[in-house]
């Protein structure tokens, strides 16, 4: 097969975004083949292995930024980005160059149109070979889909996590919390040590089960560490841990959001994993440092996060029912007079039972609108899937329409809520310093 040659990143990009088109591929053949071809690039650092249904990116966003303070060089790759798609691959919080992404795909173009891998098996191995070649002493890597046939699960990491569990990808995972449980906790290792964020009985019985046959030690972090939020802003909160291993007060976490005590405790529970097998002493100012430059660190951002003031404007990569079930707690640190939403999800996720819990809020406008992306759902079908009365709802096409109508039916005092997809806050902070 005849190499495709590149030399403008664009349409190296564009190359890769239609990769997308042969859809998800759910199993670790054409992920291996790549990686062979390559030489195995994932067998040159050392990983930390991340699956869940929510809290993977914030989990991985902590346990990247501890390594950095402590002085390691470490690689983080996640998915989906909100804005570039260097975003999802780092080291140190600064994204991978356009030339090492060209010159990737020129490398392995012929292999790629040969074996037709997807657009994420390919992500991957252009994360591996990146992280390689940088010579990184660390990676954490986040699964893209479950855990057992994720293309990320050809790693042997030195500690696997599972954040949480809820209905997500079920024409992949299947129906059940049992199922998706199964499937996610096949990354779990034999001899590797896994930690579980806050999950229900029914997924612990799963883990444990997996764990004993893997002879894995299976720690719940609930159990480890206690989280006390000590106040609260708009910009985050302050908090005391308490544990086994390690007690610190008055550290900040730059992200508001009580869910996101949760994920520190998996997080936490995870470095002391690190540290004793690792033999690396992690003390107080790494923590601090760590939980404080976050966002610097692991260029984490769109978690609830205020963008704009008169009025507020908050972003919010929430895509799933689990995630907009956290809103109501969210909105508890932020003022405001209405609540303006502009919702629109993916039409594989549970969008009518989200739409149920935005009706909780009580907001004043809910926009249904669609992001430029296939897999969207059609405002249309949004708005049809409302039970009770109509009346506060509104469809707009795009989200530049459903921006500027939020702006005509709110002032200074309120609050828009961008929500539901990483894909329309990418649209809406594309648009948006042209509107306002």
């Amino acid at each position: 097969m005849n190499k495709i040659k590149f030399t403008n990143y664009e349409k190296c990009i564009d190359y890769l975004f239609n990769l997308e088109r042969r859809g998800i591929k759910y199993n670790l053949k054409n992920i291996t083949s790549l990686l062979k071809t390559l030489n195995n690039p994932e067998r040159n650092f050392k990983s930390v292995h991340i699956a869940g249904t929510n809290g993977k990116g914030s989990v991985s966003s902590i346990i990247n930024s501890v390594l950095i303070e402590k002085g390691f060089k470490t690689g983080l790759y996640t998915s989906p980005h909100i804005k570039d798609f260097r975003e999802r691959i780092l080291i140190n919080g600064s994204m991978i160059s356009k030339k090492f992404i060209l010159d990737f795909v020129n490398k392995l173009s012929g292999e790629i149109e040969k074996i037709k891998p997807s657009f994420f098996e390919v992500t991957t191995a252009l994360a591996f070979e990146y992280f390689s070649f940088r010579k990184v002493k660390y990676a954490v890597i986040e699964t893209g889909l479950g855990g057992r046939l994720d293309s990320t699960n050809v790693l042997m990491p030195v500690v696997s996590v599972i954040t949480s569990i809820g209905i997500d990808h079920t024409e992949f995972l299947g129906n059940t919390i049992k199922s998706i449980s199964t499937e996610k906790a096949g990354i779990i290792k034999t001899n590797v040590p896994v930690v579980s964020g806050k999950v229900t009985d029914e997924s612990g019985k799963v883990f444990k089960n997996i764990a004993k046959e893997k002879n894995a030690a299976l720690l719940f972090a609930d159990n480890n560490y206690k989280v006390k939020i000590i106040n609260s802003d708009e910009k985050g909160f302050k908090f005391n841990l308490k544990g086994s291993e390690r007690s610190y007060e008055n550290f900040y976490f730059p992200v508001p959001g009580d869910y996101q005590i949760n994920n520190i405790k998996t997080s936490v529970t995870a470095l002391d994993i690190i540290s004793n097998k690792e033999n690396i002493v992690f003390d107080k100012i790494n923590f601090k440092n760590g939980f404080k430059n976050l966002r610097i660190n692991s260029n984490l951002y769109g978690r609830f996060e205020l963008i704009s003031k008169n009025p507020k404007i908050v972003i919010d990569v929430s895509h799933n029912l689990q995630g907009i079930k956290n809103i109501s707690e969210n909105l508890r640190s932020f003022k405001f007079k209405k609540l303006i939403i502009i919702f629109a999800m993916m039409n594989d996720k549970q969008f009518k039972e989200s739409i149920s819990e935005l009706t909780k809020l009580n907001a004043s406008k809910i926009i249904f609108t669609k992001p430029d992306y296939y897999r969207a759902a059609d405002p249309k079908v949004l708005y049809n899937s409302v039970m009770n009365s109509k009346s506060k709802f509104e469809i707009k096409q795009n989200v530049k329409e459903a921006f500027e109508f939020a702006k005509t039916v709110s002032n200074k005092n309120d609050l828009i809520l961008v929500t539901g997809s990483f894909f329309l806050v990418s649209d809406f902070l594309k648009i948006k310093s042209n509107i306002i």
